[in-house]
């Protein structure tokens, strides 16, 4: 009884929340003069030239401003951002769809100004490391009591969220359909807890290097394979671009009968879904770069908005696939990474699931290893860099037991902590845009 009333309440504050961000994020959107549209030039530009690897200052506490954006980004593009859009669209139709175009059009309004911020306010210590994030930014706008209450309710999350991806990743490893290549959840557990442990001791030059090497690989690994199974089926592009604005004003028929779809349950698991996804309005991306080796806080912010705009492009991507094959509609079918096999081995069979288990493991490993870090730099906030090693042992620990199996309850009460913790930092954004008015409008 408890456990469902505490999963109910975590439903609907969730969906209050991200309701409030998307429309915080149309705010900013319309307070910049959509800065996300006007600084495309400078985002192409600067992304193009922040790969000279010549510009990096060899600093053990920096990060190069690409890496520091892969290391972000393997945070907003993990398992959520291929199982999201078809769990959205089995429970609110196909038009969920829209709701993940939104969060990540306007989101990227508040993806810019959360990371210009943080480069703007970042506080370098005397030993050369660096104390950036949010956590420095709503001390200046807001207060340091509001900074620390950030830190604390995000090193919580990030931890629970690494022992969710941990869980769901042992459950695609541990899959019959794998057959003799399934791997018990214990062994995935230690196997990621022990990577993860190896890259975090190794500093931050050591994660941004390998998810430098990571985020590429696995970005165009699900690209391709996606573009295949469109490719194939171009001539129904047309049907499910129709079915996606039919389904957002009317209800769509399940091929059980019932019925899901309409506005109101379309936009409650699209935007739901797609906050989660992109991380826009969280403020928890804005950690690794803020590490970034740059003293121009615009550009930043605006190569900032590649990793958000990636999130929504897989996410749709993902949302397509589920619509061409229709797997979303079978009622044999739970709810998760399932459904997304099931389409992969209409095209590929067996190969599909085995493509399917590389993509997750390597979208799954990346988020607890960005999860890990940006709730080791909160953790750093609250002790001032001390005894960190502790930090890390519990890390370790909760991805362990995540992989072994999901608590429904303890992720529905840290799903409430994020409430608690978007909001504020929500009203800091809104500070900090009257603040950087003029810097804004020259953008």
């Amino acid at each position: 009884m408890l456990e469902s009333f505490v999963k109910t309440l975590a439903d609907h504050l969730l969906f209050v929340m991200c309701v409030f961000i998307l429309g915080s994020s149309i705010y900013l959107s319309i307070k910049t003069r959509f800065i996300q549209v006007r600084l495309l030039p400078l985002l192409l530009s600067h992304l193009k030239g922040c790969f000279n690897k010549g510009n990096s200052s060899g600093s053990k506490h920096s990060l190069p401003p690409y890496k520091a954006l892969f290391t972000a980004m393997s945070t907003t593009i993990g398992i959520s951002s291929i199982v999201g859009p078809v769990i959205a669209i089995r429970l609110g139709g196909p038009g969920a769809l829209l709701g993940f175009l939104l969060t990540a059009f306007f989101g990227s309004a508040a993806t810019y100004l959360e990371v210009h911020l943080s480069v703007l306010y970042r506080k370098k210590l005397p030993d050369g490391r660096i104390m950036g994030g949010p956590m420095q930014y709503l001390s200046h706008l807001l207060s340091p009591r509001a900074a620390k209450w950030y830190a604390g309710c995000c090193m919580i999350l990030m931890m629970v969220w690494s022992a969710a991806q941990a869980n769901q990743l042992s459950a695609v490893l541990s899959s019959p359909s794998l057959g003799k290549w399934q791997i018990s959840p214990i062994y995935s557990g230690m196997a990621v807890s022990i990577l993860v442990g190896l890259t975090l001791l190794g500093g931050v030059r050591r994660v941004g290097s390998f998810s430098a090497k990571l985020v590429p690989v696995m970005f165009l690994l699900y690209l391709g394979s996606s573009f295949w199974i469109i490719g194939s089926n171009l001539d129904q592009l047309g049907k499910v671009f129709t079915d996606v604005f039919t389904s957002a004003f009317s209800p769509y028929a399940l091929a059980s009968g019932s019925l899901v779809g309409g506005t109101v349950a379309a936009l409650r698991w699209g935007i739901f879904k797609g906050v989660n996804a992109t991380e826009a309005g969280l403020g928890t991306q804005t950690i690794p770069h803020s590490l970034a080796e740059t003293t121009d806080p615009r550009a930043q912010g605006a190569l900032a908005m590649v990793s958000t705009f990636s999130a929504g492009a897989l996410t749709f991507l993902s949302g397509c696939v589920a619509l061409i094959t229709q797997t979303w509609q079978d009622p044999s079918l739970p709810l998760g990474i399932s459904m997304v096999t099931a389409s992969y081995q209409q095209y590929f069979s067996v190969a599909g699931v085995v493509v399917v288990s590389i993509i997750a493991f390597l979208f799954g490993f990346g988020t607890i290893l960005g999860n890990s870090f940006n709730g080791g730099q909160c953790y750093g906030y609250l002790t001032q860099n001390r005894k960190q090693r502790y930090y890390i042992l519990m890390t370790l620990i909760m991805i362990c037991l995540g992989s072994l199996g999901e608590v429904q309850m303890v992720w529905s009460l840290v799903d409430i902590v994020l409430c608690f913790m978007a909001v504020p930092h929500m009203f800091g954004l809104f500070k900090g845009v009257r603040l950087l008015k003029e810097q804004i409008k020259l953008a």
